[in-house]
This record gives C-alpha cells, sequence and structure tokens, in this order.
C-alpha cells in the first residue's frame, strides 16, 4: 500500500498518481531499519505549486502543518524526455561504488518510465539519466556541470564525494541545479537553503559509530591516518571528538594528500606512532584508524612489504565508509593483507524489504556487485529527482530546490524513509558494520555488526577478531 496519501478534492489527477509512485518501492518483509528516519502520518504537510495548476497536494507528514508555495508559472507543462544528469565515479578512487551506482541509477530510470505507463503521462513524459564519469576530479566535474546547464539539466545525483560537492556548490547555487548526492558525508556542507541534498546522513553520527565501535572493543588510544580533503578531515575530526567524549585519546592524527602514491613516509611516521602508544597504552589497547578511498588498499599492500609488523596488531585497522564495498580491498593480490588487518567498516544502515532484495538482486545479476546504501541510495535519488519534477510540473531547478524536501520527507524507497533535516541532508540513523570475510580466493564485503543511534552501542553478529 502507497505511504502518501493525498486529499484528492482540487488535485490534477497527474500529480495524484505520480505521488502514489512511492507505494511501488515500498517492499513486505522488512528486516534491518535505520531508526533515526522511521516516522509517523499524523499531521500533514501541503505543498502548492505550478504542477498542481493552483490547487493542493497534502501528503502526510510529523509536525505542525506547512505551506510550501512554489514560484514558477502555469501548471502541468512537462513533455518529451527529461534529463537526469548524475555525477559517477567509474575509474578512479570510488569507482568500485561507482559502477554499482552507474547500474541503480539506470534501473530506477527503466522503473520510473515502466510505472508512469500507468498514469496520465504515458505517452507524454519519460525521464532519462546522462552519466558523467568526473574520476573524483573537480575540474571534470565542473565541465559536466556545465554540459548539464546547456542541456538544460536541472537535477544531477551525484557528486559523490564531499570535496567534489563543495567545489562545485557556488556553481549549483548560482545556476540553481540541483544536486543529491548519495554519498556526500561532509559536516561542512550542512548548510540550510543551498541547492546541495545528501541522502546519506553527515559525519558527525558517522564519527560516533566509529568512535564507539573502538571503545567499545577496548581501543584506549587510537592512530588516525587519513586523506586531506573535506571527507577525510572532517571525520577524522569527527570521530576524534567522539572518541575523547567516551573517554579515548588520538594518539597521533596523520593526514596524507589524496594523489599520494608512495605512503613510505607516512608509513614511517604511523609505525613510530604505534611503538610509542604501545609502550603507553598496551598492545591491546591502541588501535589505527584509516580514513581513506581506494588508495587505501595500495597503502594496506605498501605496510605489508615496508612496515609488517603493523599487519599484526592486536586490534583490526578501523575502516569507514570510503573504504566499505571498494572491490580494491577483495582482490586476491592483497589478500593476506587485509585478513590480517581485518578492517571493520562502517556505512549509514537502510531498511532491508523485498523491494531493496529485488534491487540488489537485479544488481548482482548485472555487475557480479553486492549491494551497499550508496547504491541503494542513488536509485531512491533518481526517483526524488524525478517525482520533484513531476510535483513541480516544470523542469525547474528553482522549483525542485523548493519542493525536493517535502517530497523525500514523504518517500518511502529501496532504502526506506527519506527523510531530511533542516540541511537537506539525511536525518541521523544507525549504522551497518561491514567487515571482510571469506577464503584469500574470493573475499567479500559482508555485514557483521551494527551501531545503533539511539543507544550508542555495538552489537556484532561476526565480531573481527582480535
Amino acid at each position: 500500500m502507497p505511504k502518501i496519501k493525498l486529499r484528492r478534492s482540487g488535485v490534477s489527477s497527474a500529480i495524484a498518481a505520480v505521488l502514489l509512485v512511492v507505494g511501488l518501492v515500498i517492499g513486505a518483509g522488512v528486516g534491518y531499519a535505520a531508526t533515526g528516519s522511521a516516522k509517523t502520518s499524523t499531521q500533514t504537510t501541503t505543498v502548492t505549486g505550478p504542477g498542481t495548476g493552483g490547487t493542493t497536494v497534502t501528503v502526510p507528514g510529523t509536525g505542525s502543518t506547512v505551506t510550501t508555495t512554489v514560484s514558477g508559472g502555469g501548471g502541468g507543462g512537462l513533455s518529451g524526455t527529461i534529463s537526469i544528469g548524475v555525477l559517477d565515479d567509474l575509474t578512479d578512487g570510488l569507482s568500485g561504488i561507482g559502477a554499482k551506482i552507474n547500474f541503480t541509477t539506470h534501473q530506477a530510470i527503466n522503473d520510473i518510465n515502466a510505472y508512469l505507463q500507468n498514469t496520465p503521462y504515458a505517452g507524454k513524459v519519460t525521464f532519462n539519466v546522462v552519466v558523467e564519469d568526473y574520476a573524483l576530479d573537480n575540474t571534470k566535474a565542473q565541465n559536466a556541470m556545465n554540459t548539464f546547464k546547456s542541456d538544460g539539466i536541472s537535477v544531477t545525483v551525484g557528486p559523490l564525494n564531499s570535496g567534489t560537492a563543495q567545489a562545485l556548490l557556488s556553481f549549483a547555487n548560482s545556476n540553481q541545479i540541483v544536486m543529491i548526492s548519495p554519498s556526500s558525508t561532509a559536516h561542512s556542507l550542512a548548510i540550510p537553503n543551498d541547492y546541495l541534498f545528501r541522502t546519506a546522513p553527515t559525519d558527525i553520527v558517522q564519527g560516533k559509530a566509529d568512535a564507539a565501535m573502538m571503545w567499545q572493543d577496548g581501543v584506549k588510544a587510537v592512530i588516525q591516518v587519513y586523506r586531506q580533503d573535506t571527507y577525510g578531515s572532517g571525520l577524522a575530526n569527527y570521530t576524534a571528538a567522539a572518541f575523547g567524549v567516551a573517554g579515548g585519546t588520538v594518539a597521533d592524527s596523520i593526514p596524507y594528500d589524496a594523489t599520494t602514491t608512495n605512503f613510505v613516509p607516512i608509513l614511517s611516521t604511523l609505525n613510530t606512532d604505534w611503538n610509542a602508544a604501545v609502550t603507553k597504552y598496551g598492545a591491546d589497547a591502541v588501535a589505527i584508524q584509516l580514513i581513506a578511498f581506494d588508495e587505501g588498499a595500495t597503502l594496506i599492500q605498501q605496510a605489508s612489504t615496508n612496515y609488517p609488523a603493523l599487519l599484526k596488531t592486536q586490534q583490526p585497522w578501523y575502516g569507514t565508509d570510503g573504504e566499505q564495498g571498494e572491490s580494491v580491498f577483495t582482490n586476491s593480490t592483497i589478500a593476506s593483507a587485509i585478513q590480517a588487518v581485518r578492517l571493520p567498516s562502517t556505512v549509514f544502515g537502510f531498511t532491508n524489504s523485498s523491494k531493496t532484495q529485488t534491487l540488489c538482486k537485479q544488481l548482482f545479476s548485472a555487475t557480479s556487485r553486492t549491494c551497499d546504501p550508496y547504491a541503494i541510495g542513488s536509485y531512491d535519488d533518481v526517483w526524488i529527482a524525478a517525482l520533484s519534477i513531476l510535483a513541480c510540473g516544470q523542469n525547474s531547478g528553482s522549483c525542485v530546490q523548493s519542493v525536493i524536501s517535502t517530497v523525500a520527507d514523504n518517500y518511502y524507497g529501496v532504502s526506506g524513509w527519506t527523510l531530511l533535516d533542516a540541511s537537506g541532508d539525511r536525518a541521523a540513523s544507525d549504522y551497518l558494520i561491514y567487515c571482510i570475510t571469506g577464503p584469500a580466493s574470493s573475499l567479500a564485503w559482508t555485514v557483521c555488526g551494527s551501531w545503533s543511534f539511539s543507544a550508542n552501542s555495538v552489537t556484532w553478529t561476526n565480531k573481527p577478531s582480535t
């Protein structure tokens, strides 16, 4: 049954039919749920806009009734093919995630267009995605955004990383192009009323999850090694703050340039810090946190050659969402090193519904890759973009920016409820913990635990050995 209800009086049948689309992505047999995004439907939120011809669409929400008036003329003027941009990474440090997102964004378009065939939009409106591989390069991303602007694209899914999101934000704001990122998490980008929306929680939440995971495992001192960019520096700071509140100590924070390929100098510092911390706190109370993208696999491989003792730590190396799901960490050439460091890595949770399971099966069948929250979230991002455009009745970035929070707050997708906070970012949620398991010839990322936002505690289902 659909989770959006409408007061049909005065509402165009086209808009009513399209807003009911969320019923398609509600699954039966819900498993793990991100509790921070749960909601009830006792009050109403009202959206009045050009897509409804000046009438009112009422959908259930939480809190007081709010009326959002969408600027723009005339209603129901959509026709033809409407393109949604996708800023993806297919060739650089998030290419493992990017390959999945490339599939799920196309699958979302297929599902949206199939649904529209059963609405008054049949034969009038179709959607399309235009994927640009920006390879985590800000210049390439800017060129892609220029192309999107020239082509009349008003909404893009991505970019994936916070550094590029920060670099594009001024352009997006000035040119009224909405960016919906499934994976940018830097809290510094939590800015109300801008054109960046994010369907992942910010790193303040992940920092708490990471700190709780280490502290609960008996870690008293941590050495952080992190990529020095918007994402890495922010997450390191928020983890350090939460770890300090718990009672822990950051023995050292070691940044590296995101373009680094020779990690031996970094590893030399890490080795010195490790020996000093072990002398002070004991080997079972010291851990390494690695905040990286794909380059983290190179760092671990070079550690196995140059400082093999660092791979024999009693506590695991602790990873983050930047590593989770990336295939470079499950490659057989690095298997022995990865099995030594274990690398439990956090990523925000999602609701495991029947629709989620269907999408994950489709993804695996097409790519031999397993689901992760960012691939799942990007599917929802395309739906949210399309629903917002349809609610506006025009392909207008300024209109989408006005209605997208209401659409997202009342949308239940393959990731669950997509409730956004005041800054346009996903409300705080629980986190899953992924570990790399299996024999060297077939390593895989699998869920091994979870962190509860409300309880601030970790529950292990398959805890890495210490």
